[in-house]
C-alpha cells in the first residue's frame, strides 16, 4: 500500500509533458515550465503556422511521448444556426495520435464565453438588445447562438476569409454561407491557402474597418486583431474577445473602444503565468482532471475547479458606456418653409396653385435620412447618444389632410429604418406627433418605443418662464419640489385644459399662490380647479373663458393654444414687469402686439442644451447647438437606458414631466438661451424692460381704475382651444 502511494505521489510531482502546436504563429519553438492547479508543466511550444503536414508529423512523432498535445487556432467544424460542417483536416490531425489526448479549446471555449455573455447580461440587459453585432468569423465562433438569441441585427465577415469583398448581413445569409462555402471550409485549403493573406489583404482590411464603424459589437479572436493597422474603428465599440493581452488592450482602450470583454476567465489562483490559448486551458485543465484521477467529466470538472476556487470572468475593460443611437422625425410647418430647400427655391415666386400643388405631391414622398445630431454625452454617466433625424416633406396642412393609415405607414417605416440603423428609441415632432391619434398607434406598432416628446416640452417651457420671472422680479420658483411655500405671485395659463395647458397649470400651481385658469369649455375648467384644489389646498385658483379681466396683476402668463392668429389677450392690459411665455404654434403673440408693450417680456418656450460637445449636421431651426425640448426628451432618455414608449396621447402624465426634467437635470442637459421675438433675450433687454416697467407701474393702478379695458369686451369668449403645440421639431 505504502509502494503504490509513493507511485502516485511520483506521478504527481512528476512535470507533464504538453506540446503545443501553434498553427497562428511562424517561427521556432520554445520550451518553459509552468504550474497550474497545483500541477506542473513542461511546455514545448512550436510556430508552425498552417502547415498541417508538418503539425501530422509531429503529433505522429510525439503520440505516446507526451502527455498532452495541444494544437492552438483550429476547430473541428464550423457552424451558425442549425447548420454544422466538419472540419476534416482538423479531425484527421486529432485522430493521428492514438495514445496521447489532443486538445484544441472549443468545448472549454463554448463554456466560457456563454458563461461569460450571461452574467454580462445580468448586469446589463440592455447589452446586445437592438446592436449591431459584426462577427469576425462567425461560421467559427461556437458561441454565436448566445448572441444571436438576444439579438437579430447580426452580420460576418466571413467572405474576407476567401478573399470576396462582402458583408453577410442576417443569420439566413451566414447559414446559407456556411451551405455553400462547407466544402471548402472542410478542408485546410481555407486556412492554409487564404487565411494568413486575407487577414492582411489591404482592400478587406479598409471593408472591415469601415463594417467595423457601422457596428456597435464586434466579436473576434486576438489572433485576427493583427490584422489592423491601427484601432480608430474601435472608438466607441464594445469588442467581444477570447483573450486580449495586456498590449492589446493599451491600444484598444488609447483608441477610445467603449468595453472589451473577454471569455478567459482570470486565472491567477491557479497560475502566475498568462495562459495563451483556450487551447492550452483546456489541455492544462484536463492534465490536472487525470492527475488528480477524476472520475468526473471534463465540463463537471471544470464546473468544480471553477466553482471551489471562486474563479470568475476577468473585470470588463470600460472606458466608457457604448454609443447608443435614437432617431427624431420633423417636418416643414409651411410651404414657405418646404421651398427654402436649395432644390425647390425656383418655386418661391410661383402663383399659388402651383405651390399647392407641389405642396401635395411632396406630401407622398418617403420619409428619408435628413441629418444626425452628435455629440451628445452625459455629464454623469459618460453614455454617448447619437440621434439621426429622418424627414417628410409634409406640410401641417398636407399631414392633417392625409388618412390617418397613410401617416402611420410613414411613420412605421422611420421606425423600422431607425431599428435598422442601431435606433433603440424613435421620438415624433411637430405635427406627427399630434395628427392621428397622437402616437399611440405608432408606438404599438412600432419595433421600437415611441415618444412625442411633449413632457419635456412641457418641463422646458416652465423651466424658461421661471428663469425669466426670476430675472424680471427676483423669484425663485421651485418646480420640483412641491411641499415648498409658494411664492406669492399670479400666474395665468391661457389655453389650460390642452395637453401642454394642463401640466403647465397643475406644476404652477404648487409654485405660485394664485393661479388663473383660462379656457373656452367651462366643464374642463372645472375639472381641472378640482385638481388642482385636492392637490395643492392653499393655491387660489379662478377659471374663467377670458384672459383679459385678469391680466392687470398677473405676474405671469403662459400662453398653450392653437388659436392660429386670433387674438387671445389684449396686450396692452398685461401688468408692467409681466412675463408673457408663449408656447403655441404659431404664436400667440405677434411681434407687432410685444412692440406696443416693451415693459412686457413676451419669450418663446424653451429650447435645450444638450451636454457634450454637441454638433447638429443640418439645421433644424434653431441656433446651433439649441435642440427642441422634445427632441431633447428622446436623445435623454436613450441616455438614461429608459426604453419605453414615455410621451403619448393628447393627455401628457405629470410624472413624467417631472421624470424627464430630473432625468434631464441629472445627464446635463441646460436651458439654452431664452428667446424672443427679436432673437436671443440680452442682458441688456431684461434691464431695459424691467427699466419701463417700473416707470409705468407708479401709474398703473390709476390707469387701470380710470380706463376701460382696451380690445375685446368681456361677452365676447376667446376662441382658445387646448393646446397644440405645431412647430418643426416641437
Amino acid at each position: 500500500m505504502t509502494q503504490n502511494n509513493s507511485q502516485k505521489n511520483s506521478t504527481k510531482s512528476r512535470p507533464r509533458q504538453v506540446i503545443v502546436l501553434n498553427m497562428l504563429k511562424r517561427g521556432g519553438s520554445k520550451r518553459y515550465e509552468i504550474e497550474f492547479a497545483g500541477v506542473k508543466f513542461e511546455v514545448e511550444d512550436h510556430c508552425i503556422g498552417w502547415d498541417y503536414d508538418h503539425a501530422r508529423q509531429l503529433v505522429e512523432r510525439h503520440d505516446g511521448e507526451v502527455d498532452a498535445i495541444v494544437v492552438a487556432g483550429v476547430r473541428e467544424f464550423g457552424s451558425f444556426g442549425d447548420t454544422e460542417v466538419l472540419h476534416h483536416s482538423t479531425r484527421q490531425l486529432m485522430s493521428a495520435a492514438t495514445k496521447t489526448p489532443v486538445y484544441v479549446g472549443t468545448e472549454l471555449q463554448t463554456f466560457c464565453a456563454n458563461w461569460t455573455i450571461r452574467r454580462a447580461l445580468k448586469n446589463d440587459p440592455m447589452l446586445l438588445r437592438h446592436k449591431k453585432v459584426l462577427f469576425h468569423m462567425a461560421v467559427f465562433t461556437p458561441y454565436s447562438s448566445t448572441i444571436t438569441a438576444e439579438t437579430s441585427r447580426v452580420s460576418a465577415a466571413d467572405p474576407l476569409m476567401i478573399q470576396v469583398p462582402m458583408r453577410l448581413d442576417g443569420s439566413r445569409a451566414i447559414e446559407n454561407f456556411l451551405r455553400i462555402t462547407g466544402p471548402l471550409i472542410s478542408t485546410n485549403i481555407y486556412y492554409k491557402v487564404n487565411f494568413l493573406r486575407a487577414v492582411l489583404w489591404p482592400q478587406g482590411n479598409s471593408r472591415m474597418q469601415r463594417w467595423i464603424e457601422n457596428s456597435d459589437i464586434f466579436v473576434t479572436y486576438a489572433s485576427l486583431m493583427k490584422s489592423f493597422e491601427d484601432y480608430e474603428c474601435f472608438k466607441g465599440k464594445i469588442l467581444i474577445i477570447d483573450t486580449a493581452p495586456e498590449a492589446l488592450k493599451r491600444k484598444l482602450v488609447a483608441a477610445g473602444v467603449a468595453k472589451i470583454i473577454e471569455f478567459l476567465p482570470d486565472m491567477s489562483h491557479f497560475t502566475s503565468y498568462d495562459i495563451p490559448s483556450f487551447a492550452v486551458f483546456n489541455g492544462l485543465v484536463d492534465q490536472v482532471r487525470i492527475a488528480r484521477q477524476s472520475r468526473l467529466t471534463l465540463s463537471e470538472f471544470t464546473l468544480n475547479l471553477v466553482e471551489s476556487a471562486n474563479v470568475m470572468p476577468k473585470p470588463h475593460v470600460e472606458t466608457a458606456p457604448p454609443l447608443r443611437r435614437c432617431a427624431f422625425v420633423v417636418h416643414p410647418l409651411s410651404v414657405k418653409q418646404l421651398l427654402k430647400s436649395s432644390h425647390l427655391s425656383f418655386l418661391e415666386t410661383a402663383p399659388h396653385p402651383v405651390t399647392r400643388g407641389v405642396e401635395k405631391l411632396l406630401a407622398h414622398v418617403p420619409m428619408f435620412p435628413y441629418g444626425q445630431v452628435l455629440g451628445s454625452k452625459s455629464e454623469l454617466t459618460g453614455q454617448e447618444v447619437i440621434c439621426d433625424i429622418y424627414a417628410l416633406t409634409a406640410t401641417p396642412r398636407a399631414l392633417m389632410e392625409m388618412k390617418e393609415e397613410n401617416l402611420y405607414k410613414q411613420l412605421l417605416n422611420a421606425a423600422r429604418a431607425a431599428k435598422d440603423n442601431g435606433a433603440l428609441m424613435l421620438g415624433l415632432g411637430a405635427y406627427t406627433k399630434v395628427a392621428g391619434d397622437a402616437g399611440v398607434t405608432v408606438a404599438r406598432r412600432s419595433p421600437i418605443p415611441i415618444t412625442t416628446g411633449n413632457s419635456y416640452s412641457a418641463a422646458a417651457t416652465l423651466w424658461a418662464a421661471r428663469v425669466m420671472v426670476e430675472r424680471m422680479q427676483g423669484m425663485t420658483p421651485d418646480f420640483s419640489n412641491p411641499d415648498k411655500r409658494p411664492l406669492q405671485a399670479k400666474a395665468m395659463v391661457v389655453g389650460a385644459t390642452g395637453s401642454i395647458g394642463r401640466v403647465s397649470s397643475l406644476l404652477l400651481a404648487q409654485s405660485f399662490s394664485e393661479i388663473v385658469l383660462v379656457a373656452t369649455r367651462p366643464e374642463k375648467l372645472l375639472e381641472l380647479r378640482d385638481e388642482i384644489n385636492e392637490l395643492h389646498p392653499n393655491t387660489t385658483v379662478k377659471v374663467s373663458t377670458l384672459a383679459n379681466p385678469e391680466l392687470s396683476d398677473t405676474d405671469l402668463v403662459v400662453t398653450a393654444t392653437s388659436s392660429r392668429g386670433k387674438s387671445i389677450l389684449d396686450i396692452m392690459q398685461v401688468k408692467p414687469g409681466a412675463v408673457i411665455c408663449d408656447c403655441s404654434r404659431p404664436l400667440d403673440i405677434s411681434p407687432e402686439e410685444a412692440a406696443q408693450r416693451p415693459d412686457v417680456m413676451v419669450i418663446e418656450s424653451g429650447e435645450i442644451d444638450l451636454p457634450g460637445m454637441v454638433n447638429i449636421t443640418h439645421s433644424i431651426g434653431l441656433p446651433k447647438p439649441s435642440v427642441y425640448a422634445c427632441l431633447a426628451e428622446t436623445v435623454l432618455l436613450t441616455m438614461e437606458g429608459r426604453f419605453d414608449n414615455f410621451s403619448l396621447s393628447r393627455t401628457l402624465n405629470l410624472e413624467n414631466v417631472k421624470e424627464i426634467y430630473s432625468i434631464g437635470k441629472r445627464h446635463g442637459a441646460k436651458l439654452s438661451a431664452i428667446r424672443c421675438h427679436q432673437g436671443v433675450v440680452t442682458d441688456e433687454m431684461i434691464a431695459n424692460c424691467k427699466r419701463l416697467a417700473e416707470q409705468r407701474l407708479e401709474s398703473w393702478e390709476v390707469r387701470q381704475k380710470l380706463e376701460e379695458p382696451e380690445g375685446q369686451h368681456d361677452d365676447e369668449p376667446i376662441p382658445v382651444e387646448p393646446a397644440t403645440v405645431t412647430r418643426m421639431i416641437r
